[in-house]
């Protein structure tokens, strides 16, 4: 089987982050707690702070008023900019912006708009750019563009379109909260093209790459290696997101329905709700193995996590997304198959039970998709030459032959 599945991506137009190219580091602490929504102290210091008014407000964009003392037009820009940003730094601001996020987005979503902010940081710093949020002109952005089109990634090529088009809008919703319009003006500049997401192969991992995984994790030692053999059994069989199982309960394992409930999926609080994923039969008897080794680390100590990890402390808890992803490395470097993220084991189940002969609308139930859209638009699809021949099938007609007379 080819590693990789013969189907495509078209563009992610509604994902907000870029941090496959960025960097894997959390977001900085230095800043916290500081808080960025109007009317909330100013991070830059006592000089700079101002509660807005109603008569601010009533002068925000779209209003032809003139901006009250104190707040900070940008060139160009109909209303105002935050108290004080013109005298903050970059970093200061993405503090002060990430702060202001947290009654909206998820933990692991702001985390990813740090990274990403901070790839745009220290790209803009190479370009002796990283200015206060407020003074980053449309030049500066147009030259940051032309660096991401040509400089390596770090995973050794150059970034692609849509790396670059994710980078793009964390970094316009980013400006636009300091009140820079920089990237909202490029858009609507007819000969201005903005990097655009492509149709790109979904990467899946064959029999042979998850065969591989599961040896190299064999030698990694201790808890670490037990819960890496897990993952590499039970993450193809259920297709569950990376944080999904991270958060999973011991509790939540139904094994004799075949079945979890994933208590804590995407958009948990807002457009989502606990629901069951499927526990295929072929990993049952990794998690049994699981199981056993994982009341051996508990040693008698209690755990409601399904992989839980104790600390130093004695605290004991879920793995964090950050550990994760050190696990993860630590597999690819071992075993030398290349993925980007455990979310590849969610597209590798998608695309195996597709190859099998499941209807899209089961493998989009399983993984509680809204529509078999989304599945087959970003996780998996029928093969060219599956395809192919299942039209030779439906189209197949008799051979005809001309005799001469």
């Amino acid at each position: 089987m080819n590693p990789h599945a013969e189907t495509s991506i078209p563009p992610y137009r509604h994902i907000r982050v870029g941090s496959e190219e960025g960097d894997n580091s959390l977001p900085g602490q230095q800043h916290e707690p500081r808080q960025g929504a109007i009317g909330t102290p100013n991070p830059v210091g006592d000089k700079a702070r101002r509660k807005l008014t109603a008569e601010d407000v009533r002068a925000s964009p779209g209003r032809a008023t003139r901006p009250k003392k104190g707040l900070l037009p940008f060139p160009h820009y109909q209303g105002f900019a935050r108290p004080g940003m013109a005298r903050t730094s970059f970093l200061q601001a993405v503090s002060a912006y990430l702060d202001a996020m947290k009654p909206y987005y998820q933990a692991s979503t702001i985390e990813r708009y740090g990274r990403d902010l901070r790839t745009a940081y220290r790209d803009l710093s190479a370009l002796g750019v990283a200015k206060s949020p407020t003074a980053i002109s449309e030049p500066d952005i147009e030259a940051l563009l032309y660096r991401w089109r040509t400089r390596p990634s770090r995973f050794g090529g150059l970034m692609g379109p849509a790396s670059q088009e994710k980078l793009l809008v964390v970094l316009d919703g980013f400006l636009q909260w300091c009140g820079n319009p920089a990237i909202s003006n490029l858009r609507r500049k007819r000969h201005v093209r903005l990097p655009r997401a492509v149709a790109t192969p979904i990467r899946v991992l064959n029999d042979e790459d998850l065969e591989r995984l599961l040896r190299c994790a064999e030698g990694v030692e201790g808890w670490p290696g037990i819960v890496a053999r897990f993952l590499v059994a039970f993450l193809p069989a259920t297709g569950l997101r990376p944080k999904e199982i991270r958060l999973a309960r011991l509790r939540d394992l139904e094994l004799d329905k075949g079945r979890i409930l994933v208590s804590h999926p995407k958009g948990e609080g807002s457009w989502a709700a606990p629901d069951y994923a499927p526990i295929l039969s072929f990993a049952r008897e990794a998690v049994m193995d699981y199981l056993v080794e994982r009341t051996a680390y508990l040693d008698g100590r209690e755990s409601d996590s399904l992989i839980p990890y104790c600390r130093a402390s004695g605290e004991i808890g879920p793995w964090s997304a950050a550990m994760l992803r050190k696990l993860k490395a630590d597999l690819q470097e071992r075993s030398g198959v290349s993925f980007k993220g455990l979310k590849t084991f969610r597209a590798t189940f998608a695309q195996r039970a597709i190859d099998g002969g499941a209807r899209v609308e089961a493998v989009s139930r399983a993984m509680r998709h809204g529509s078999t859209k989304t599945t087959e638009r970003y996780y998996a699809r029928i093969r060219a030459d599956n395809a192919f021949a299942e039209i030779e099938r439906a189209l197949a007609r008799p051979a005809l032959r001309v005799e001469a007379k």
